[in-house]
């Protein structure tokens, strides 16, 4: 459409987290149409197929990559993956998860697995590319999927708007530290 007329990203290696489904996908297939090479990144590489292949078929150029945000080893090796093909210069930190229910039943798990997911993993994703950034000596953009919830609240969800509030003050911090670098962090808030 009208607005991928507006931005091109021929040669430019970009990363989407949480690849697999809803805006993760919508992303992939945006950076792809702009003409950037995107990777997939998600737990299960077979979920990523259909939208690697759909890209493809489109003219875009897509590749899948194994990746579990909350882990740190596994951070490191995605980017690896990707590392024949330079420091990725667009990074869409998207991964996140929620456990619906009220906060009196939340569990010690469940917290844990929001905050390790939404807000740890995303801090390992941001902080491992901007690293690969600074040693490839380029600049780069981050953008960190934050939610509405970072700023209110709702019922029944309190561990992820607590998770995203931290998503934005992280985003607000790296912007900081980054932007000699060259190195954008922005958060979008849907």
């Amino acid at each position: 459409g009208a607005l991928l007329q507006k931005f091109r990203l021929d040669g430019q290696l970009a990363l989407v987290t949480g690849a697999s489904s809803g805006l993760g996908q919508h992303f992939a297939q945006v950076l792809a149409q702009a003409g950037a090479r995107v990777a997939l990144a998600a737990r299960r590489v077979d979920k990523l197929q259909s939208l690697v292949e759909g890209i493809q078929r489109a003219g875009g150029d897509a590749m899948a990559v194994a990746l579990d945000v909350g882990d740190a080893a596994s951070v490191r090796a995605c980017f690896d993956a990707l590392a024949a093909f330079g420091a990725p210069a667009i990074v869409v930190n998207n991964a996140g998860v929620t456990v619906t229910k009220a906060a009196l039943e939340q569990t010690e798990d469940d917290y844990d697995q929001v905050l390790d997911t939404n807000l740890k993993g995303c801090w390992l994703v941001a902080t491992e590319a901007a690293r690969r950034m600074v040693a490839a000596g380029q600049g780069g953009s981050i953008v960190n999927v934050a939610s509405i919830l970072g700023q209110r609240v709702a019922g029944g969800v309190a561990p992820y708007a607590i998770s995203k509030a931290g998503v934005v003050q992280a985003t607000k911090a790296l912007a900081l530290e980054l932007a000699r670098h060259q190195i954008r962090v922005n958060a979008l808030l849907p």
